[in-house]
């Protein structure tokens, strides 16, 4: 009877966890490759050969066609493509390279033609063949490519601010993130729950933010948890619309920020960018109140690199197993003048900072109460220095266990120390000396088996 129980219990366990883990279709972050493949007179080709092959890991994926001439491949990762058709008595044919985005249904039918027949290698496939709106799906949205975020100018280097280029965003209306260098502006911060942006109208609360499907948000301040390297994005996804309840969580829009893999090819690149405020012009703000231009220097230098795993006599990870790797430091040297008052006696609690200036006034409206019920204060008057200094490292690495079996193990780490106040004068002595650090790391593993052209399970962590 106990032996049964347990039986049970376990079994029970088993198909929960199985439940919650199958994902049968295709989600928001995959491609799907679909396709009929029929003969000369149009009749459908049985049990045809199908492979869909990546052009940057070397992955191959073979299906054959269903009764109808059919084929289907899932869970793709987004990238390039080839696929090639070969059938008994049939020519062979082949695609070229074709690129793909996250989310996306590409179509490619097949003609055969008899083997006797001279058939063409390569099918050339032209903007009718693969329209560039995908009719299947009812997602409202775009998404932006590696070449578009290498090419934008984009001078925070945060990849959420491309989202601004895309249709049906906006700011939010309680964002200061356009004020630039004008941080005298009044208010010169938002509310701390206030994010960047706001999609189809909606407050940035409301949105989702993940990398590579998985959770990327920092609820306190409805921004992003981790901001990775620019360097180390492959595209920035917005969904604008209601989508699958599995990426659901809020009632806003989705951003999917999806970090670039490695391939069979080593690829490194390094970087530097640099500031100064002799380089920039004063902001309208500032000249119009004669306000000189404030100090600013900074660097940010940083590299990339990507490839197969080798390890010389020992494993050779070419199709196999795939790294990437994107380190980025920055740091903004810029000061914050303290124009305030402490007071005169010392603090036996807490100590203060000896007054600039030898002159002293009563802190009440009426003089004669100090020192009797009241202290006298001094100026404190000084340029502070407010430095921010960032580390951000991602990573991943990709391997294939099994045939259809896939396992991605991913890595974020950020080491924020911003002292960097919002205005340019405080006249809050503990504002100028409050750091806002922002630290930190995360793993993920994915585990993405595919069994033919179906997808059977999706196990995130």
């Amino acid at each position: 009877m106990f032996g049964r129980r347990v039986f049970l219990c376990v079994a029970s366990f088993l198909l929960v966890f199985a439940c919650a883990t199958v994902g049968i279709g295709q989600d928001l972050d995959d491609v799907t490759i679909t396709g009929q493949v029929t003969d000369a007179a149009g009749l459908s080709v049985v049990g045809a050969s199908v492979t869909a092959t990546s052009v940057n890991t070397g992955e191959v994926r073979t299906i054959v066609t269903d009764e109808d001439g059919r084929y289907k491949f899932l869970k793709l990762k987004p990238g390039s493509y080839k696929v090639k058709v070969a059938a008994s008595g049939f020519g062979v044919l082949e695609t070229p390279d074709f690129a793909t985005i996250s989310a996306q249904n590409v179509q490619r039918d097949f003609k055969l033609s008899p083997a006797d027949v001279r058939a063409e290698q390569n099918v050339t496939v032209t903007d009718d063949d693969g329209p560039l709106v995908d009719t299947s799906r009812i997602i409202v949205g775009s998404t932006i490519t590696e070449r578009e975020i290498e090419e934008i100018p984009n001078n925070t280097r945060n990849a959420l601010d491309l989202v601004l280029t895309l249709g049906g965003t906006s700011e939010e209306q309680l964002s200061t993130s356009g004020l630039a260098e004008d941080r005298n502006a009044n208010p010169s911060s938002a509310p701390l729950e206030q994010g960047n942006f706001s999609i189809s109208g909606g407050t940035a609360y409301s949105n989702n933010i993940t990398i590579d499907g998985l959770d990327n948000n920092d609820d306190r301040s409805s921004r992003d948890r981790f901001q990775p390297s620019l360097e180390a994005v492959a595209e920035v996804q917005v969904i604008a619309n209601q989508f699958s309840s599995e990426y659901g969580r809020a009632s806003g829009g989705r951003v999917n920020i999806r970090t670039r893999s490695g391939g069979n090819r080593f690829r490194g690149r390094a970087f530097m960018f640099f500031r100064d405020d002799a380089l920039n012009a004063n902001s309208w703000y500032n000249n119009s109140r004669a306000i000189p231009r404030p100090d600013l220097r900074e660097i940010n230098p940083g590299f990339s690199l990507s490839g197969p795993v080798v390890l010389p006599y020992i494993y050779n990870g070419k199709n196999r197993t795939f790294f990437a790797g994107t380190y980025e430091y920055n740091k903004l040297d810029d000061t914050t003048l303290i124009d305030s008052y402490i007071p005169v006696i010392p603090n036996t609690r807490y100590t203060l900072p000896t007054p600039t200036s030898s002159q002293q006034f009563c802190d009440n409206a009426i003089a004669s109460n100090c020192p009797a019920t009241s202290g006298f204060i001094s100026p404190y008057s000084l340029l502070y220095a407010t430095p921010n200094q960032n580390h951000v490292f991602s990573g991943r690495v990709d391997h294939r266990l099994f045939k259809g079996n896939d396992l991605t193990f991913g890595i974020q780490f950020a080491d924020r120390s911003n002292r960097r106040t919002n205005g340019t004068t405080t006249t809050r002595l503990e504002d100028a000396f409050q750091e806002k650090n922002n630290n930190t790391i995360a793993f993920n593993v994915t585990d993405n088996q595919v069994f033919g052209a179906v997808a059977v399970n999706q196990i995130r962590a």
